[in-house]
């Protein structure tokens, strides 16, 4: 592997030029796609607070994306969701419920059956 980058003010203003870049001209932009096209670590981009912005739009395109393009059947919609799903969307139902819930227990008497040939006038 090369030589790391060195993220001056300039390197890091460039970067943030290319993402801006990409997130335009992608209909689907994916930072780890970006990243990896760049030779930057994904990670070190959110290092940066002059990129946050930036990374912020690239979510909120793709989940806009994601759910636009589901939904007119443009692409597979199991792989939207497993996406949608890594952005914090969640496919399961969660009830709430106002107010208490009363909860009353009453002993139950059990009755036992009687033996035979006990206490009931038989043999």
């Amino acid at each position: 592997m090369g030589r790391p980058i060195e993220f001056t003010e300039k390197k890091i203003e460039e970067i943030k030029g290319l993402f801006e870049k990409y997130i335009n001209e992608t209909e689907i932009p994916i930072i780890t796609e970006f990243a990896y096209r760049n030779n930057v670590l994904r990670q070190r981009l959110y290092e940066f607070e002059e990129i946050s912005d930036t990374i912020k739009r690239c979510i909120d395109k793709k989940e806009a994306q994601l759910q636009r393009l589901a939904l007119e059947g443009k692409i597979n919609v199991t792989m939207a969701i497993f996406s949608l799903k890594q952005l914090g969307w969640k496919d399961r139902q969660e009830i709430e419920h106002a107010g208490g819930v009363e909860v009353v227990l009453q002993p139950a008497v059990i009755n036992k059956p009687k033996e035979a040939g006990r206490g009931n006038g038989s043999g």
